[in-house]
């Protein structure tokens, strides 16, 4: 393996990935360390697919890094990819595609260092046990708010109206027991809420 440098917007992005944990139910990787992994390997775009063992794409998402400048229909001209079982029967994929250039030896170096980190963070942590009142639909929004999504970002994931994503919320924080989205999304993960952070919380609307 080649010597890898870190910068410090380098390393910062590194502690992010190790601090980070799997979400349960969510095998995909949040926008915000697709962002991360962008940074660490530099490319125009940046994605992770969730398929099945035939290679059905279950579930996809894709991000143009936000330094990139030049994005050309005719595709990339070079590209990395990890992939991994998750545990369930699935495959999730990472890729970075760079359409103005070919990877280098440190790219490549840096993408076989992080890859047991990814590997931890795309296999789904196990979901604790939840009110069986929930429903599928209530369970998929608490999901994705302990992803980090916003309301508007749930609605269009899920297909129907930002209201609708609220009257999930309602409904999952009374049957949680809980008043806000950190207090919900902490329960998800089946750990304890320290008494002082309830107060540093998000309404349900966003």
């Amino acid at each position: 393996m080649s010597d890898v440098l870190l910068s410090d917007s380098d390393q910062a992005a590194l502690r992010f990935l190790l601090a980070a944990e799997p979400l349960p139910g969510q095998p995909l990787p949040p926008s915000s360390l697709l962002e991360r992994l962008a940074e660490l390997v530099r490319c125009d775009v940046i994605g992770a697919a969730v398929t099945d063992p035939d290679g059905y794409v279950i579930d996809q998402v894709e991000l143009p890094h936000r330094h990139a400048h030049h994005l050309h229909a005719d595709g990339p001209s070079d590209s990395l990819a990890l992939g991994f079982r998750n545990g369930r029967g699935q495959v999730v994929q990472l890729w970075w595609d760079r359409r103005t250039g070919e990877f280098s030896p440190r790219d490549v170096a840096l993408v076989t260092m992080i890859a047991p980190v990814v590997q931890r963070l795309v296999r789904e942590a196990a979901v604790p046990t939840l009110p069986e009142s929930l429903t599928v639909q209530e369970r998929r929004t608490l999901v994705l708010v302990a992803a980090g999504l916003s309301n508007h970002e749930i609605a269009r994931r899920m297909g129907v109206a930002t209201c609708t994503v609220r009257k999930h919320l309602e409904h999952s924080y009374r049957k949680l027991g809980v008043t806000n989205r950190l207090a919900a999304a902490v329960a998800l993960r089946g750990e304890l809420l320290p008494r002082s952070d309830l107060r540093d919380t998000l309404s349900v609307g966003d």
